[in-house]
């Protein structure tokens, strides 16, 4: 089975894998986030909330009632 893969917007080369740093997401509030980085030049290719860390702070937030 064949994945197209796509390519970096800054040098170009073929993403095949992606670095994650976690990050801090400031807004209205803060949360935990991860960045993901293009390898082979730390170019951010995208940011999200961590979904694992919402889920967390979620259940810690229902069990304290």
């Amino acid at each position: 089975m064949y994945f197209q893969k796509g390519t970096c917007p800054k040098c170009e080369k073929v993403i095949s894998r992606v670095t994650v740093e976690s990050v801090e997401v400031q807004g209205a509030h803060s949360y935990k986030g991860l960045s993901y980085l293009c390898p082979s030049c730390d170019c951010v290719l995208s940011v999200q909330i961590d979904p694992l860390a919402v889920n967390a702070e979620l259940l810690a937030s229902l069990k304290r009632g």
